[in-house]
């Protein structure tokens, strides 16, 4: 484990804090990186190719298809066992339970969408009864080009919603309960099912066509229906059981098929890579004909975005890293269900704003009926949460959850630009409401949202933003006030789009140093050779006070060993940070500086064999953040020991001291910058933080007690030498100090005054 450089070895050049008293506020964090992923030879889409979910925040599904005639949800085939045979009646046999479509109008769909102030929509093009909503050309397909309905749902739908000015979606669940060899793919081990299927050696053929028909179904969707915007995968498994990704073996969901595998796609059905003739599977089918589409993951590949699905509220932490689509019905079940109560406005808006707040997008589910018409309690519903998106949808499209973690059924945040929004639900009681610190920046403006009135606002020394006056009767579910700073909410990347140059570049592959500062992590720079010491910079047209970087490198779990350093002039370069014996595998690692500096350089100074160096991403900041930094264990340079808290006890008030390592969390300690550039090191077995007890005795026994926002929980890292640092309070201005210089095992570490010893100075060690 190797030390980690968090301090420049220059002199500090920083922004005076807003509302600075004793103490600024806790700074802002930055927008969280997503890195595209590769999975089975296919590369997730880029930031650049998924943005328009993220900022629509609210699409309509449509679950609509022969389960709409006997009204009784979209699994009644599977779960009365309904024989395909008896199943097709509810298509050909005239019935008060015959699927018709005969009021079926894709532009009222369309339209109630827009109500609700839906930006996109999706249909279920095929449901797991194999029913096809277009005219089929695989021989064993059952599909409504065929009599009596003889017609094309999915054209229909596509041009209605294209003309609405929507993004188009298409659900496709490949599993089919017509063919009896989804239970038993080997026909040598049936699995259970509902309609008495045994092992039988036919049945694997019987799932061979099934997989014929659904390539060849695939490739019609893709390629007979203009651009498709969202491709919803669903049922991916095999039998019910295990995970879509387990069946991966059979239906083979990445870029390309196995020309061995037991279950081949015949050419008619199958299509092949243009560029190398290799027999495509399903996501490579899709991005050759739909190479912006967006896909779920439950083909088995890992999808571009990620799928919660069901009514369960969402919870926890915003949801980073990734594109998040929270799905969920409104109507009792998925298909249309006769009889089922409709999901009350309030319950939605629970599911809805618990969402937005943690950086998800929401798919919410109508089901029409055999005719065509969505329910009427359902679209009075829909057209209420438009009426909300009226009022407060700035407060939603285009934002991202946070820059706060949400309270779990109390509030919430989301931002864009220079305002944050607070939503308020209903187990937030009063009308007023404090924010955390908004750290470098200032207050322009406190709004109500659905009204447009300013409220009014006070904003204490420590940056904490108390509302008041606000209206929690107008719209109770979900009360939005908007608070506008006089700068972006999260700090922004002062290094994008800047001019970069490197030591070589890979050009044949346009991997040149423009791409890490072009603001997409789809894209890299890379060296054109395997050595160390090639180097990446960026001029950021002037100098600036530094506050950090963040690296992204183009591979996970790799050990890249580096340098960044710092210019004025592009002639005298200043270590910022020194990485050269980092352990650190990390693929994002961001780098705490205190630097004026025009040019930023990152050299490569060690790689794993056969790696070559390359970025995705070089940030730059000049505005104090924060983020996580890592956890850390703090050795004392005199006698070896670490930093650790008595007994490994939880409680307020309980002492320091020095201790052998034991790998304890009571010896680990995370990092977490401040505004001003000074750090509060919070213990991650207790949570609470290393404090400078309230009698500011010089002499004191440093404890740790759970943060009250106070400079005597903040410390200063000065640099000594070879790494080491002295940990310097804030308040006091003393150091933390083994009492007595002491080696002993037990020694109380104490504050006192610097005196250069090596009992003052600590290693941190990156965990």
């Amino acid at each position: 484990m190797a030390a980690m450089t968090v301090a420049a070895a220059v002199a500090p050049t920083l922004a005076t804090p807003a509302h600075a008293a004793t103490a600024a506020g806790e700074p802002l964090p930055l927008p969280p990186l997503r890195i595209p992923k590769i999975d089975m030879g296919v590369e997730q889409q880029s930031n650049e190719k998924i943005q328009w979910m993220q900022d629509a925040k609210l699409g309509m599904f449509i679950h609509w298809g022969v389960y709409s005639g006997p009204a009784k949800g979209e699994w009644y085939m599977e779960n009365a066992a309904v024989t395909p045979e008896n199943y097709r009646k509810y298509v050909t046999d005239a019935t008060t339970e015959q699927f018709t479509g005969t009021a079926y109008n894709p532009a009222d769909w369309a339209q109630l969408a827009k109500d609700m102030g839906a930006k996109y929509t999706v249909l279920t093009a095929r449901h797991h009864e194999g029913f096809a909503m277009w005219p089929s050309t695989h021989p064993n397909a059952w599909h409504a080009g065929q009599a009596p309905l003889q017609k094309d749902f999915v054209d229909q739908y596509v041009t209605a919603v294209r003309a609405a000015g929507l993004k188009v979606g298409l659900y496709f669940s490949p599993l089919s309960w017509r063919y009896p060899g989804y239970y038993d793919v080997y026909g040598t081990n049936c699995l259970s099912n509902t309609w008495g299927y045994t092992t039988d050696p036919a049945h694997k053929e019987n799932a061979r066509i099934m997989k014929n028909e659904v390539y060849q179904q695939v490739k019609e969707l893709v390629t007979q229906y203009g651009k498709i915007d969202d491709i919803w995968w669903d049922g991916g498994w095999l039998g019910q059981q295990g995970s879509d990704r387990d069946a991966a073996f059979f239906w083979e969901p990445g870029k390309f098929r196995d020309t061995a595998n037991e279950w081949p796609v015949d050419s008619a059905y199958g299509d092949t890579d243009t560029a190398t003739g290799k027999p495509l599977g399903l996501t490579g089918l899709v991005r050759k004909y739909q190479p912006d589409a967006v896909t779920t993951l439950r083909s088995g590949w890992i999808g571009d975005f990620a799928s919660e699905e069901g009514s369960s509220v969402p919870t926890g932490a915003i949801r980073t890293g990734k594109l998040a689509e929270k799905t969920f019905t409104i109507g009792g079940a998925w298909g249309y269900k006769a009889g089922t109560s409709v999901m009350s406005f309030g319950t939605a808006m629970n599911i809805l704003v618990n969402a937005w707040v943690r950086n998800m997008t929401c798919l919410l589910n109508v089901g029409p009926d055999r005719t065509g018409v969505v329910p009427t309690a359902q679209a009075d519903l829909v057209r209420r949460i438009g009426s909300f998106m009226t009022s407060c949808g700035e407060a939603v499209y285009g934002t991202t959850g946070g820059p706060w973690q949400p309270l779990d059924g109390k509030y919430g945040y989301t931002s864009k630009g220079s305002t944050f929004y607070v939503h308020l639900l209903p187990g937030y009681s009063g009308t007023s409401f404090t924010t955390p610190s908004i750290g470098d920046t200032n207050v322009t403006r406190v709004f109500d949202v659905a009204s447009g009135t300013d409220l009014p606002y006070t904003v204490s020394s420590d940056g904490k933003v108390t509302i008041t006056g606000i209206n929690r009767t107008r719209i109770p579910e979900d009360s939005v006030v908007g608070v506008t700073l006089d700068r972006t909410v999260q700090p922004a990347d002062i290094a994008v789009r800047k001019t970069a140059t490197a030591s070589s570049e890979e050009s044949s592959k346009d991997n040149t140093a423009a791409k890490a500062v072009d603001g997409s992590t789809a894209t890299r720079w890379s060296a054109n050779n395997s050595n160390t010491g090639n180097w990446l910079k960026v001029d950021l047209g002037a100098a600036k006070s530094l506050t950090g970087a963040r690296i992204a490198w183009e591979l996970e779990s790799t050990n890249y060993r580096y340098r960044v350093e710092g210019s004025t002039d592009n002639s005298t370069w200043t270590t910022l940070a020194d990485r050269t014996d980092t352990t650190s595998t990390s693929q994002v690692q961001t780098l705490v500086l205190s630097a004026q500096a025009r040019y930023v350089r990152v050299t490569v100074t060690g790689l794993p064999t056969g790696i070559w160096a390359s970025i995705r991403n070089l940030e730059v900041y000049d505005r104090p953040f924060t983020t996580d930094l890592g956890t850390y264990k703090l050795v004392n340079r005199k006698s070896g020991k670490v930093l650790d808290v008595a007994n490994a006890s939880t409680a307020d008030g309980a002492t320091l001291i020095q201790w052998p390592s034991t790998g304890g969390t009571n010896q680990q300690w995370k990092l977490l910058p401040n505004s001003d550039g000074s750090y509060r090191l919070a213990n991650v077995r207790s949570g609470k933080l290393l404090d400078s007890p309230g009698s500011s005795a010089q002499g004191a026994v440093l404890d740790q007690w759970a943060d009250n926002g106070g400079d005597n929980q903040w410390w200063k890292l000065v640099p000594a030498t070879s790494g080491y640092y002295r940990l310097v309070n804030v308040r006091t201005g003393w150091c933390a100090d083994v009492k007595d210089a002491s080696t002993a095992d037990g020694a109380q570490v104490i504050q006192w005054p610097s005196t250069g010893g090596s009992n003052q100075e600590w290693q941190l060690i990156a965990l």
